[in-house]
């Protein structure tokens, strides 16, 4: 049994020791013991609104600790098409474009003044940012594409948030140069309901 096969393996029979449902290993919120979860989606251009074609790839892995309300995040891409902009996570569900609600990284200084100053991604089409949020760094700017603004619902505090991702309603997006709207996107898929 190969070290990837190991890695998976031993998770599934802890769960399945405890009754707990067992989930596959892509684009998936995995329950951690206590109050974390483990988040990773593999943002494409086919889940870009509209779809697009791109020979670019993401992984966005992140654990949520709920206790202490804080997500540790790291992103990484290749191949973009032209250099990354910014990374964000969005409020909305599949096909549709929503709210920043978290700078993930960003190369044009515009992090809003309430947050902690977002990593700078690197002017590049291969790279990787990294980072903890907490619950002041949660933000409500509209998304350039939307006319009006579509939410206008300002995440008041961590709860909020973390119902938004629970139930599916957020996903990541990596802006670039040649496709400032979004080049890849992934959904994060929301916690499994027993």
């Amino acid at each position: 049994m190969n070290t990837t096969s190991r890695k998976f393996l031993i998770p599934s029979v802890i769960a399945m020791a405890l009754g707990m449902p067992v989930i596959g290993t892509a684009d998936i919120i995995q329950p951690l013991f206590g109050t974390a979860d483990v988040i990773h989606v593999s943002p494409d251009g086919y889940q870009v609104t509209p779809s697009q074609n791109s020979p670019g790839t993401a992984s966005f892995k992140a654990t949520l600790d709920r206790k202490n309300k804080t997500i540790e995040y790291e992103l990484t891409w290749h191949n973009l098409k032209d250099d990354i902009l910014q990374s964000h996570i969005h409020f909305g569900r599949r096909a549709t474009e929503g709210d920043i609600v978290l700078f993930l990284c960003t190369n044009l200084d515009n992090t809003p003044s309430s947050a902690t100053t977002a990593p700078v991604c690197g002017h590049s089409t291969d790279g990787m940012a990294k980072g903890t949020l907490h619950e002041g760094d949660i933000v409500a700017v509209a998304f350039a594409g939307i006319e009006p603004k579509q939410q206008l619902l300002p995440f008041k505090d961590f709860e909020t948030l973390v119902k938004a991702i629970d139930a599916g309603a957020t996903y990541v997006v990596v802006h670039t140069k040649a496709q400032p709207d979004g080049e890849l996107r992934a959904q994060i898929p929301g916690k499994v309901k027993n």
